[in-house]
């Protein structure tokens, strides 16, 4: 009688295991990857829209620097001599975290989004002799609102100086 045995062509349990282990290991770095990948793309669009509405905010006071009469007074609020009597005075200040603006006998008016926190705000009044003139500096440190304080790395600070051109 002869002895015949059926080779199979099929994997051993050891082989199974140790493809199983390896696909496990290269599907897990994909998901690391991928979350990296993600949470790289929010940090970018945070800190842009940070970057985005401090610039606009800052370019909006510029613009009413540009246009007032005189500058009243810069400290922590910004107070303009506006030529318009329903725009004078024209205010900037601080509030929990928002810059408003109050322009004349109109109500303050929020000019950064909720998704941005200012953490600082500050204005200096610089007079100059000859000619006699004042121009402001402006400075703006604002971050990505994470409940009421600025998300850790998405802080920017502006800084600029602009004087009424009448």
């Amino acid at each position: 009688m002869s002895d015949v045995r059926c080779q199979g062509s099929g994997f051993s349990l050891i082989e199974l295991i140790v493809y199983f282990t390896i696909f496990g290991f290269i599907a897990s770095l994909g998901v690391t990857l991928l979350s990296f990948s993600v949470k790289g793309r929010a940090i970018v669009r945070e800190n842009g829209d940070v970057q985005l509405s401090t610039q606009r905010t800052l370019e909006q006071m510029i613009d009413r620097v540009r246009t007032a009469v005189t500058i009243i007074d810069a400290s922590t609020t910004l107070n303009l001599k506006m030529a318009s009597s329903t725009l004078d005075p024209t205010i900037f200040r601080l509030s929990s975290g928002t810059i408003t603006i109050q322009e004349g006998a109109g109500s303050q008016t929020s000019l950064t989004p909720s998704t941005v926190v200012v953490s600082s705000l500050t204005f200096t009044k610089i007079t100059n002799a000859a000619p006699s003139t004042s121009s402001v500096q402006m400075s703006i440190t604002a971050g990505y609102n994470d409940g009421g304080a600025v998300k850790t790395g998405t802080s920017y600070t502006l800084r600029t100086t602009a004087l009424p051109l009448r």
